[in-house]
């Protein structure tokens, strides 16, 4: 299982960070060509599209992958079929549905009247992003990662390729925030068009018809996950759309509000999440490989596995940390040309560990089937962060809605684990792996930030302030070795 587990992680994690470079450089051309303002409006459609996406294919693509793990091959293409079937109609509903009521939505809901029309063209995205989902759901459920990562690179090139192209030699004549929502049209067609050629080598789906056990057997696993799920993005959807109105009541007129929002969701909240694509490979591959454990009995993997995946995102999240604080001001101006963006890294930078961990711990928990217990969590983490937006946010502005998002991931990520230590007997010294680790990553990194800021006085050279990081880095890295903090017996492949 672990070496399932860190293969898979480790193709998706090099996929992940291949996507997330380029929509990294993507997010910096964004910014340029929409303006912080329609960078906002763009932002604002996704809280519609995250819905739609929890009715169609979230709880499905987990629900068949789930499924698909633990039955035999002979029943894979059956599952497969009936969660296509549910999510073709689902999609289709809801693609006619906005569709009908794009104005309404955007006026009563999102309220901007501008998003109508990138609703128009996101609605058309629905069911070809269903199907692509559930396909990715079944190569997870068989332990093929690569398919799904490759999946994910497509969609990404294309979808950023369609965009450049168009906005760089003004090929139509529409603004360039149409575009921006029609590449992801064109990105989720090649990504779909890959899968199916992709499945169409494993197996025949014929006419989607499906045994109707089956049918009732995806339908009662997804029904839960769905429903779960979608409470969550409806509450995440609602504070999201929330945030600029209450931004209003601060002071800020309506088009500075939608101006920080865009920078805030398009660009310093992405970026923050960018080391994190290791704990989302992990998540996507952890869920299915403890549910096999754990049905199994094999408590020692189910908790040497944990233990370890905990422990390295921890690590990852206070080495993030460490640099957000020390350098996010510098990353905000010299590649965003934003000083917000530089702020709000820099605030932002205690949300790492939390945040990383949070997802490896809530992976682990759904694998063992307690789906309840993380959706009760993170129900009651989204509350806290609306509470703060009302209360706070009107009084102090962005820093108030900034301290609800770091309450509500602290007391998310508590209680994740203070269940799993109790469900599982499994183990992490704070002080080793967070408080010591956190505490010399900042202060070494400060030393060398100082260094290159007096070797830029100096001689007036960059490069030499960038060779001063190095040894620094080297500094962290022997650090975590010599306190045994990463081991070659973690991240070895078994025998």
């Amino acid at each position: 299982m672990k070496d399932q587990l860190l293969k898979g992680t480790l193709i998706l994690t090099i996929a992940g960070f291949v996507t997330r470079l380029i929509g990294f450089v993507y997010r910096i051309f964004l910014a340029g060509e929409l303006g912080e303002v329609n960078l906002g409006i763009y932002q604002l459609v996704f809280p519609v599209y995250s819905i739609c996406f929890t009715i169609y294919a979230a709880g499905l693509q987990t629900g068949v992958s789930q499924m698909i793990s633990h039955q035999p091959p002979k029943n894979h293409g059956q599952i497969l079929k009936a969660g296509i079937l549910l999510s073709l109609c689902l999609s289709l509903g809801l693609s006619f549905f906005i569709f009908s009521f794009r104005h309404e939505i955007a006026i009563s809901f999102l309220g901007t009247k501008e998003t109508a029309p990138l609703l128009l063209i996101l609605s058309g995205i629905f069911p070809i992003c269903g199907i692509t989902s559930l396909i990715n759901g079944y190569f997870y459920g068989i332990n093929q990662a690569s398919i799904p990562a490759i999946t994910q690179i497509l969609e990404q090139l294309f979808r950023v390729a369609f965009v450049f192209i168009l906005c760089f030699y003004d090929l139509l004549s529409v603004p360039s925030i149409y575009i921006a929502v029609g590449g992801l049209l064109a990105g989720e067609l090649v990504s779909n068009m890959y899968n199916i050629t992709r499945l169409r080598k494993r197996m025949s789906l014929g006419w989607l018809f499906s045994s109707r056990a089956q049918f009732r057997n995806v339908l009662r696993i997804s029904l839960p996950l769905s429903g779960t799920k979608l409470i969550v993005a409806v509450l995440s959807s609602v504070e999201s759309v929330l945030i600029p109105p209450i931004l209003c009541q601060h002071g800020y007129s309506m088009t500075d509000a939608l101006a920080l929002y865009g920078i805030l969701t398009g660009v310093v909240l992405p970026f923050i999440l960018f080391p994190g694509t290791i704990t989302n490979s992990l998540s996507v591959l952890l869920l299915p490989a403890i549910s096999r454990a754990s049905g199994t009995n094999q408590e020692h993997h189910v908790r040497t596995t944990s233990s370890v995946t905990v422990r390295y995102s921890l690590l990852l999240g206070v080495i993030t940390s460490a640099v957000f604080l020390n350098f996010g001001t510098d990353i905000g101006i010299y590649l965003f040309h934003s000083s917000n963006a530089g702020k709000l890294l820099t605030l932002l930078a205690f949300l790492c560990p939390f945040l990383y961990v949070t997802t490896t711990l809530g992976s682990i928990i759904n694998g063992l089937g307690k789906t309840g217990v993380t959706f009760t969590i993170t129900v009651f983490g989204l509350v806290i962060r609306i509470a703060c937006l009302f209360l706070l946010t009107p009084r102090y502005g962005i820093f108030g809605y900034l301290f609800g998002l770091l309450c509500s991931q602290i007391t998310i990520c508590l209680f994740h684990g203070i269940y799993l230590m109790k469900k599982t007997k499994i183990h992490c010294n704070l002080s080793k792996y967070f408080v010591w680790p956190f505490i010399f990553s900042v202060s070494i990194l400060y030393i060398g930030r100082i260094a290159g800021r007096w070797l830029i006085d100096k001689t007036g050279i960059h490069l030499l302030a960038y060779g001063a990081l190095i040894p620094v880095l080297l500094a962290i890295l022997i650090y975590f070795y010599k306190f045994r903090l990463i081991t070659f017996r973690d991240i070895r492949f078994p025998h």
